[in-house]
Formats: structure tokens, C-alpha cells, sequence
């Protein structure tokens, strides 16, 4: 058997596991049933696809030990549960990582904290992060009196405003922002400023965020 379809084998029997593993009360059973081979089935079929792109392109010798990289592993099966509970686009970002997780070099203890936050984030969370790495990516139209929270709704007109002080809460909690101010009037360089950690960075990083 080739190394591409050794990757496509571990990748299948992830998927499997992950199904194997969709359980519910006696009365959910039938529903539960028709879940896996609708929507459930469809989520998966997403996920492995994506991840199987996405391996396809790694080097042959990186292939070659994925099936003994406990990283991967543990990466590869909690982001194929993670994919049933989710839409397409985070299913993409998951299939991001699981690539990135056959060569990191971060900790596993950072990729824990990594993979629990991107469980937890709606995609309005994940935009305000991307956007926040760099606000110049947007062409940002420049004022004398700003927030960077204003500028952000000016280049992201259709985001949900009621939630974005809770969500630059959540960001800056979790260490992925370096400031907890961001609808304070500044200078517009203040407002067009990075205004990403090193953990927002190694965020956007190892799910692809800066590609999405």
C-alpha cells in the first residue's frame, strides 16, 4: 500500500471512529440513526475530504510518520468529533490543523488550549481575530477620531454589533488580544495596530485563519 493511501486509511478509520461513537437515549435512537446518514455523514464526509486535500500535500516523509505522531493523532480524532458539531466553514479551519499538527512545533499543551477555543468560537469571533492580525488586509479608510472596533464595523459592515463587545470579552480572556479597549477613541495608527498575542498568532497560524 502507497503512503497516499495509508493517509487516506487513517483518515477513514478516524471518521469511523468518530461515527462508532454518536450514541443517544432509547427514545432518540431511530433519530440519531438517520442523523448518521444525513447530516452527521455529510459533516464527516466534509471534514475527511478536507483533511485528506490538505495531507495530500505534505512531504512524503512527513506521511510516513503521521500514523506514530501522537500530536496528529490526538489532532486528527478530535477535530473529526469536532467537525460533527459544526458548519463547513470551521470544518475547513479543523482540517487546517489536523495538516498543520503533522509538522508543529508548538507544545501539546498550547494545542489543547488552541483546539478548546476554536470549539467555543462562532465564526464572528474567528473574523474579529482575523481582522485584528492585521486590519490593513481590509483597506481601512482613514478618520481623524477612531476605535479599532469602529474601523472594524466600517470594513465589516454586516457583522452583528450587539456581539462584538462580548466577543472581544472572549478573545481578550483567552489571551489572544493584548488589550481589552478596543471601542476607545485613539490616533488611526492606535486604531489600525496588530492587535494580536502570540497566542492569536499561533491561532490564526495553525487553523489557516489568515486563508479563510
Amino acid at each position: 500500500m502507497n503512503i497516499k493511501n495509508t493517509t487516506k486509511s487513517l483518515v477513514t478509520a478516524t471518521a469511523k471512529e468518530v461515527a462508532s461513537h454518536l450514541i443517544g437515549g432509547t427514545f432518540l435512537v431511530s433519530l440519531i440513526e438517520e442523523m448518521q446518514n444525513g447530516i452527521y455523514k455529510d459533516k464527516l464526509e466534509c471534514w475527511k475530504d478536507g483533511v485528506e486535500q490538505r495531507l495530500d500535500n505534505l512531504e512524503d516523509d512527513v506521511k510516513k510518520g503521521l500514523a506514530n505522531n501522537d500530536i496528529f493523532s490526538s489532532v486528527l480524532l478530535i477535530s473529526g468529533q469536532m467537525a460533527l458539531k459544526t458548519n463547513k466553514d470551521k470544518s475547513v479551519l479543523l482540517a487546517n490543523a489536523v495538516a498543520n499538527a503533522a509538522t508543529t512545533q508548538l507544545s501539546e499543551e498550547r494545542i489543547v488550549i488552541l483546539l478548546n477555543c476554536i470549539e467555543r468560537y462562532t465564526l464572528q469571533h474567528i473574523r474579529l481575530l482575523r481582522f485584528l492580525h492585521n486590519p490593513l488586509d481590509y483597506n481601512p479608510s482613514e478618520s481623524l477620531a477612531s476605535s479599532p472596533m469602529s474601523v472594524y464595523h466600517k470594513c465589516c459592515p454586516d457583522t452583528d454589533k450587539d456581539l462584538d463587545r462580548i466577543i472581544a470579552g472572549d478573545l481578550y480572556a483567552d489571551g489572544m488580544i493584548d488589550t481589552d479597549s478596543l471601542n476607545t477613541t485613539m490616533t488611526w495608527q492606535g486604531c489600525i495596530a496588530k492587535r494580536t498575542t502570540q497566542l492569536g498568532d499561533e491561532m490564526i497560524s495553525f487553523f489557516g485563519i489568515e486563508k479563510s
